[in-house]
């Protein structure tokens, strides 16, 4: 099985550079049908892997990013982690909302700053393919999660939470008065960017957010409109990792806050309405992975992928990780679970110590 999930990333890299060779912006969606009718034909291997392969390893997968770029190495701390390491291959998601939003005219912005990514990560995806790393795979979880779950999850009732009853979704421009119909005590959960303050109000952190994100966000949109177009694209994009992370049994990988926070914030509700002991497993891995890069960027060392996974092996990264899991009930603050997962990362830089 390994080796035809090799074989699989030799040919996918051929693909893609057949692919790129050809690609310009007008076209965008024409070549990546190609993609798709590969991974199509592969989805069969994919379920396979995560029966027999993922499900019975640690396995970790970085997600909700467009690139991977290995060579900049404070995202090395991944291949510390678990027996194999998957970057989550964003361009058929994206492919997915670019066919979604053909008729969205108020969005074109948006949709040509999309086309823009999709080509930089067919070219990151081409390096990262051609460095073959050991264990390290280049697969479509999230679209590949789709097809497995064939029933869309509707999260419109955890989005509308957040608003007062009685709102009209479908006429959102109507409400200009943001204040008036938001949740207030919620607000407060979320992140709408990185380096966003929840203390502030949200006609400010909407202000912000438009700022930071000035080449994407729709100029016709009022605050309502906004906050909404926000928390939806934040929990769909929750809702497909915590179905990919359920669906293969494996566990995601953030190195952006907003995200991470996001996501536990969606999975906190899950779990709450659900009787599912399994989820509770997924809540509690979803409490380490954050912590674990950020402890491990703080320290500004630059470790090649070999020297990590040295290093991981030889001081049982893993198996300390797993207790931290196994006693994360016993910690009382999230400051007792920073402290233990730095001790841990500290132990894994330095050459002296017998381990975790």
């Amino acid at each position: 099985m390994l080796d035809k999930l090799r074989q699989s990333q030799n040919e996918y890299l051929e693909l893609l550079k057949r692919v790129r060779g050809d690609l310009n912006l007008e076209n965008v969606a024409y070549h990546l049908d190609k993609i798709r009718n590969f991974w199509f034909r592969k989805q069969k291997l994919l379920e396979m892997c995560s029966q027999y392969l993922f499900n019975s390893s640690n396995t970790y997968f970085y997600t909700a990013v467009s690139k991977f770029n290995v060579d900049n190495s404070d995202k090395n701390i991944l291949f510390a982690l678990g027996n194999y390491q998957i970057f989550d291959d964003p361009i058929l998601s994206y492919l997915e909302v670019i066919e979604k939003g053909n008729t969205v005219h108020q969005r074109e912005r948006y949709f040509k700053k999309l086309k823009e990514k999709i080509v930089e990560s067919i070219d990151d995806l081409i390096v990262l393919l051609e460095k073959e790393i050991p264990n390290f795979y280049v697969l479509p979880l999230r679209f590949s999660s789709s097809t497995i779950n064939k029933e869309k999850v509707d999260i419109r009732p955890f989005i509308e939470n957040f608003f007062i009853e009685g709102i009209d979704f479908n006429n959102l421009h109507k409400y200009e008065n943001i204040d008036a119909v938001v949740v207030h005590k919620y607000l407060s959960q979320i992140l709408f960017f990185d380096y966003d303050d929840p203390t502030q109000a949200i006609k400010d952190r909407l202000k912000q957010y438009r700022i930071e994100y000035s080449d994407i966000v729709p100029q016709d949109m009022n605050d309502t409109e906004l906050f909404r177009f926000i928390i939806y694209g934040y929990f769909s994009q929750a809702m497909d990792i915590f179905l990919t992370s359920y669906s293969f049994n494996i566990f995601p990988f953030f190195s952006s806050l907003t995200t991470y926070i996001n996501y536990n914030v969606f999975l906190l509700n899950i779990v709450h309405n659900s009787k599912k002991e399994k989820l509770e497993h997924f809540l509690k891995m979803s409490r380490l992975t954050l912590p674990i890069w950020f402890e491990y960027d703080k320290k500004g060392v630059e470790l090649s992928i070999s020297e990590i996974r040295e290093r991981a092996k030889n001081k049982n990264f893993s198996d300390r990780i797993r207790e931290i899991y196994n006693s994360l009930d016993d910690f009382n603050t999230q400051e007792q679970l920073i402290t233990e997962v730095e001790n841990c990362v500290h132990l894994l830089i330095n050459y002296e110590g017998r381990g975790c």
